[in-house]
């Protein structure tokens, strides 16, 4: 059940609750990396990822950390700077609901602080949410701006996908009046709407992933918008990713994408939002799975629970997984921990 004032966490077809990001190999003044200007010689895709979780029990970012008196709290976007990751995490406690978000910083990305001490950004603050909304992906633009785009949470409609700016990390955000992204035509892949989007500098492009459904609540599938700036998007005629192994029980949610020295990696999650796969691609269009079993299951998990949101980045070559765990019953919550693998 879920807890007393909200309704049941399920999101598109039994699928629960939030989070992301996007993040440079090697950090750099955009927040993400070009994939390699030439062909690279030898893809990853064989390649799975070796995850563990090196904190253990003790979570990398609390939501009593941020000050706010909620049940849960997932990653949202993690942005980095060059020198600074920037973390716009989600907090919580009734779904679909009131968010807050808060900017939280770090320079290793195990020890966290909140600065400043107020929300940058409330679903209050974006006019198309009802009644919701959920920061999950983000970006530094070559102008300087800082860009954050989120879902839209809410029952009756498709989501859809927004977009806010602002000058500096604390603020002050801006929301654009209208979403970006829509759900597509009656009877295309994406007519039940869009979710938990993941934006990754792709060449001279940018490349946002996000789960798109058929029907509200129905299977998922990977699509793919491409923008030459950030702020006008196309979508892509036909999904990247489907559904094709065993273990994703015929949907796919939740895309996390981050560029490395010799390719996109994308972390995404199956029907049961506890398994976690991981595909590789050299052009940000053809994906290759890693192995016919998910990368991160249940029973990696350094404390008992479900898992729902997560962001992705990529930094000093080791793939960085900042997942939600916890329970969406009772009073414990949500915490945010952290999991790592060395690149291939």
């Amino acid at each position: 059940m879920a807890p007393v004032g909200t309704l049941p966490r399920l999101r598109h077809g039994g699928i629960a609750l939030l989070g992301i990001l996007l993040l440079s190999a090697c950090g750099g003044a955009e927040g993400g990396t070009s994939l390699p200007s030439e062909p690279v010689s030898v893809a990853p895709s064989a390649a799975s990822l070796a995850f563990t979780f090196p904190q253990g029990e003790t979570p990398t970012v609390t939501r009593q950390l941020t000050g706010l008196d909620e049940l849960y709290i997932n990653p949202g976007a993690v942005i980095d700077d060059g020198t600074t990751l920037h973390m716009f995490a989600n907090v919580f406690s009734d779904w679909p609901g009131h968010v807050d978000v808060p900017h939280l910083t770090s320079t290793d990305g195990v020890s966290w602080s909140l600065d400043p001490a107020e929300p940058v950004l409330t679903s209050d603050d974006v006019p198309f949410a009802d009644p919701g909304m959920d920061v999950s992906t983000g970006f530094l633009a070559d102008d300087g701006t800082w860009v954050l785009i989120f879902e839209t949470v809410q029952l009756g409609e498709p989501w859809s996908l927004g977009r806010a700016t602002a000058p500096d990390p604390a603020g002050p955000w801006t929301v654009d009046p209208e979403p970006i992204l829509v759900a597509g035509a009656e009877g295309s892949f994406d007519a039940g709407g869009l979710a938990w989007p993941s934006v990754v500098r792709l060449g001279d492009e940018y490349a946002l992933y996000y789960t798109a459904f058929d029907r509200p609540r129905g299977k998922g599938v990977i699509a793919m918008a491409t923008s030459p700036d950030g702020v006008a998007w196309t979508k892509r005629d036909a999904p990247v990713v489907v559904a094709d192994q065993d273990w994703e029980l015929a949907k796919l949610d939740r895309p996390r994408v981050a560029a490395t020295p010799s390719g996109l990696v994308m972390v995404y999650a199956g029907g049961r939002l506890t398994d976690r796969g991981v595909a590789w691609s050299e052009d940000g269009v053809t994906w290759e799975k890693a192995a016919d079993q998910p990368a991160i299951s249940q029973e990696m998990f350094p404390v008992s629970g479900q898992a729902w949101d997560a962001a992705l980045i990529v930094r000093e070559g080791a793939v960085v997984y900042y997942l939600e765990i916890g329970t969406a019953s009772g009073t414990a919550g949500t915490q945010v921990y952290r999991a790592t693998a060395d690149l291939p």
